[in-house]
């Protein structure tokens, strides 16, 4: 595991935390400092100090998030994810010591993010410099007066699920204060832009804008998952709302996200982000619970069994729909114009389509504020075709699963939903109906889009790879290793002998040579001779590892050249082939083995291949 010493505004390592083969972190809250933020603004503006724990509460989650972004879960070349998870040994400086260094209080706070972040956290907390000169952290323009009216607090991304939020707490009768986290200009200005909607739309309310900036002071995140924001994120909510006198902070997101259950194999546990898991919740609203002194304190998901078509259709029940435009869902936060707000191809994106268009408002989500349109665009290969794919496989696969007692055998994660107090069986029964609600509408949005563009592939034809090819040709039904797998073995077995017509092949290694530049000519990025791995006390590895950017479900394809020269140097490549099935399968990755076999040393194809691919994700191509 990846150890690492977290050191905060000047924080120094204590003896009995010296740290041993541990890489330190600095962190600089401070006035100058490396992370950007400060806690001034809510005391100058409320005309209130912010009490000692409050203030410590705020910045233990800044840490948190400042540790999580700086330090990178590894890269695509680590296949293994054998750098996901990190150990941060954090010393962190707080006023009110006592409180934070009570057992209880830490056991809370280290289970609630671990489960969150999959990451090991342990914490050793010193007393903070009365004199630390901080930054501002959080901006509420003019709203001071008003801010005390307010109510409810609503947490706002700038999205479609945090806009029908704050329009349900309004249809309700309440006056929602929003609370944002602020990590770029880019996503400030969206939210902002949809918090003047709301003003001009409901001119009887101001909204007061609490905005928090954290992020790093003039470089980019290493890490980019961000698993610890949404405790950032919850964490300023719970301030504001102590501050404010209310009880409950909404947390919102539509349920499919909520859960998040996994859409291919390779996407566990936090894999999967886990901001609005009801897990995530029951956990951190006990923690804030016992640091607020509030015990009627309640974080709530209102939208956690609806679906987000139905999400779409609160906010059209509410009276102005053509605030679905002005939201924007698009996780790409660079590279985006206010012509094209969104890429059209991200999970979040793809989502909001089909929830649009399930919902009868593609009037309000225009086709021409995306950059590709899905459905008839050629999808690049690798994640633009890998993210739909997998969305018509997880819907696919819930067509299938009629009641509960299916959908929590196949999916058996889902036990940590359920609330405490609550009838196991009616939860369950309303977990199977929001999910099958939710593939029953997307089929519903492939049929009305194959219907639309019937001419279009009768006539001009649709582009190779877009979603409604894929549907057309069954593809996103079949293993998508598996056709990834065989691609791969047509493309070489038709390569390679070729190549040696001229010349033969002097060994195995010439085999593997003329492989890789078959493999760079198609422009297949595999690595050579990567990852190594340990088994039975020795280091292997893979003559070509697929460590591109291909999405989740193409991960851990190696792929092995074999050249058995005679019948006697095949008993030889049998025994390694055998040996790298069982290394490969114990690692839990899949093999493709090219044999050339120019001498016809195999001689009943069929007997030799049935014997290797009778195991699951092994597949072999024979090369003469």
């Amino acid at each position: 595991m990846n150890a690492f010493l977290v050191l905060a505004d000047g924080a120094t390592c204590p003896q009995d935390c010296v740290a041993q083969n541990r890489e330190t972190v600095i962190l600089d809250t401070r006035s100058h400092g490396n992370l950007r933020c400060g806690a001034e603004a809510l005391r100058l503006k409320l005309r209130c100090d912010l009490p000692a724990r409050l203030e410590d509460l705020l910045y233990i989650a800044v840490y948190i998030f400042g540790a999580d972004t700086t330090v990178s879960r590894g890269t695509k070349k680590d296949v293994f994810a054998e750098r996901w998870r990190r150990h941060f040994s954090m010393v962190l400086p707080v006023s009110d010591i006592s409180f934070w260094s009570s057992p209880s209080i830490q056991d809370k706070l280290v289970d609630m993010l671990s489960w969150l972040t999959g990451d090991m956290f342990t914490f050793t907390f010193v007393p903070r410099s009365a004199s630390t000169e901080r930054q501002q952290m959080i901006e509420l323009r003019d709203v001071e007066d008003t801010l005390s009216k307010g109510d409810a607090v609503v947490m706002f991304s700038g999205g479609l699920d945090s806009l029908a939020a704050v329009l349900e707490v309004l249809s309700a009768g309440h006056y929602p204060v929003l609370v944002s986290h602020r990590p770029a200009a880019v996503i400030s200005k969206r939210q902002t832009n949809l918090v003047d909607c709301l003003r001009k739309t409901h001119q009887d309310w101001v909204f007061p804008h609490v905005n928090m900036w954290v992020n790093h002071s003039g470089k980019r995140p290493a890490d980019h998952n961000q698993r610890s924001r949404s405790f950032l994120f919850t964490c300023l909510g719970a301030v504001v709302a102590k501050l404010l006198g209310v009880n409950e902070v909404r947390l919102c997101d539509n349920g499919v996200v909520s859960i998040n259950l996994p859409q291919s194999p390779q996407n566990v546990a936090t894999l999967l982000s886990r901001s609005t898991h009801p897990k995530y919740l029951r956990q951190v609203q006990d923690f804030l619970r016992e640091v607020c002194d509030s015990p009627e304190l309640a974080i709530t998901n209102t939208l956690a069994l609806k679906t987000k078509r139905e999400v779409v259709e609160l906010i059209s029940e509410c009276g102005h729909p053509e605030l679905i435009q002005e939201a924007v869902s698009c996780s790409h936060t660079e590279g985006q114009t206010k012509l094209h707000r969104h890429c059209g191809v991200c999970s979040q994106c793809i989502d909001r389509r089909f929830a649009t268009m399930g919902a009868g408002l593609e009037k309000y989500d225009l086709q021409e504020r995306y950059k590709k349109n899905i459905f008839i665009d050629a999808l690049s290969e690798g994640e633009e075709r890998a993210r739909v794919d997998e969305y018509l496989r997880f819907a696919e696969n819930l067509r299938s699963l009629v009641d509960a007692e299916d959908l929590f055998s196949e999916y058996p994660e889902l036990i940590d939903c359920i609330p405490r107090d609550e009838d196991v069986v009616e939860y369950g029964e309303s977990i199977s109906r929001m999910l099958q609600k939710h593939q029953e509408s997307v089929w519903q949005v492939v049929r009305q889009q194959l219907k639309s563009n019937v001419d279009l592939a009768c006539s001009v034809g649709l582009h190779n790879g877009c979603l409604l090819d894929m549907v057309f040709c069954s593809e996103y039904r079949r293993d998508p290793k598996g056709v990834y797998a065989e691609r791969l073995r047509l493309l070489l077995c038709t390569g390679l002998p070729p190549a040696f017509q001229t010349e033969g092949a002097r060994n195995e290694r010439s085999v593997q040579d003329v492989g890789e530049s078959i493999l760079v000519a198609a422009r297949e990025n595999m690595q050579r001779e990567t990852p190594q791995m340990p088994f039975a006390g020795i280091n292997t590895k893979p003559d070509f590892s697929n460590l591109s950017n291909l999405g989740q479900a193409y991960r851990r394809l190696f792929v092995e050249f074999k050249y058995p020269k005679d019948r006697k140097r095949l008993n030889s490549v049998v025994t390694e082939m055998t040996s790298r099935v069982t290394i490969y399968r114990d690692q839990g990755a899949c093999v493709l083995f090219i044999v050339y076999d120019p001498a016809r040393a195999i001689v009943n194809d069929e007997a030799f291949i049935g014997d290797f691919e009778k195991h699951k994700n092994v597949w072999v191509g024979i090369a003469r």
